[in-house]
C-alpha cells in the first residue's frame, strides 16, 4: 500500500507538471499568435512614414533654432563691443559701417554662409513643400511656387527653399501631366511606371507628355505602325531629309505624322537605344 501512495503522488506531480507546460505553451502561443496578427494597413503605414519624417522634422527644426539662438547671442555681443570701440551711435548700422571700414583697407569679405548644411536643409525644404502639399490646394501651392521661383532668379534662396521649390515643382508638373493625359482618354497610373518615366526624361520637358507617351506605345510596339502613304499620315519630312541618327532635342522636333513614317520610327528607336 505505501508502494501505491507514493506511485499515486508521483502520478499527481507528473499531472501537475504536464498541466503547468501546457499553460506556459498556450500562453507562449497566444503571445505568437498575437505578434503574427500584427499588420499595418496602407494607412497606418502612410500615419507611420508622415510620424517619422515630422519627428525628424523637428529635431533639425530644434537643432537649426539651438544654433541660430547661439548665433545671435555672439552678434549681439559682437555688435556691443564695436559700438564701444568705434564710437557708433545705436542709430548707426553696424555691419555696413564696419563692411564699409574693412573694404576701405583693401580687406575682401567673404559672402556669409548659412550653418545648417546642405543634407539638413534639403531634408527641410522637402518636409516644407509636403506640409503645403498635404494641407493646401493647388492654387496656393502654384502661388508659393512663382514666389520662390522669383526669389531664385533674384538669387535670394536658401538651399532650404531651393529644396522646396524643386518639390513643389515635381508636384505641380506631375498635376499638369495628369491634366492632359486624361484629356487624351490616357491611364494616368502609367506616370507610376518607372520604364515609362526613364523614357519620357530623355525628352525635352517642353515636349507634351500625350506625345512622350503616344511615343512610348509607338517605340513599344503596342500601337500598330501605320504604312507609309500620301493621305493625311503622310510624313512632313522629305525623304532626303531623313537622318541616320535623331538627337533627343531633334526626335521632340518630330510630328506624330514624321514617327508614322517608318523609315524615321525606324531610325529613332536605333538612335535612343545611343542616347
Amino acid at each position: 500500500m505505501p508502494d501505491n501512495e507514493q506511485n499515486m503522488e508521483k502520478t499527481d506531480e507528473e499531472v501537475n507538471e504536464v498541466e503547468e507546460l501546457e499553460v506556459k505553451d498556450t500562453t507562449n502561443t497566444s503571445k505568437e499568435d498575437n505578434s503574427s496578427e500584427k499588420t499595418f494597413t496602407q494607412k497606418e503605414l502612410q500615419e507611420e512614414v508622415s510620424r517619422v519624417v515630422s519627428k525628424e522634422k523637428a529635431r533639425l527644426e530644434r537643432k537649426h533654432r539651438k544654433e541660430q539662438e547661439s548665433n545671435q547671442n555672439k552678434a549681439r555681443q559682437l555688435e556691443t563691443v564695436l559700438r564701444a570701440g568705434l564710437g557708433l551711435s545705436n542709430e548707426d548700422d553696424v555691419l555696413s559701417k564696419v563692411t564699409e571700414f574693412y573694404k576701405e583697407q583693401g580687406v575682401n569679405i567673404p559672402e556669409t554662409k548659412s550653418n545648417i548644411n546642405k543634407k539638413d536643409a534639403e531634408i527641410l525644404g522637402k518636409s516644407d513643400a509636403k506640409e503645403l502639399i498635404d494641407v493646401a490646394d493647388d492654387l496656393e501651392i502654384e502661388a508659393r511656387a512663382n514666389e520662390l521661383a522669383v526669389k531664385q532668379k533674384q538669387g535670394k534662396t536658401s538651399a532650404r527653399e531651393d529644396a522646396e521649390f524643386f518639390k513643389l515643382g515635381e508636384y505641380l508638373t506631375s498635376k499638369l501631366d495628369e491634366k492632359e493625359l486624361k484629356a487624351n482618354g490616357i491611364d494616368t497610373s502609367i506616370l507610376k511606371d518607372k520604364e515609362f518615366n526613364d523614357f519620357a526624361s530623355k525628352f525635352n520637358r517642353n515636349m507634351k507628355i500625350s506625345e512622350i507617351y503616344e511615343m512610348w506605345e509607338k517605340v513599344n510596339g503596342d500601337i500598330p505602325k501605320k504604312p507609309a502613304s500620301t493621305g493625311s499620315s503622310k510624313s512632313t519630312t522629305p525623304d532626303n531629309q531623313i537622318k541616320e541618327y535623331y538627337t533627343p532635342e531633334e526626335v521632340d522636333k518630330l510630328s506624330s505624322k514624321d514617327l508614322d513614317n517608318p523609315t524615321i520610327f525606324k531610325r529613332v528607336r536605333e538612335s535612343m537605344k545611343r542616347w
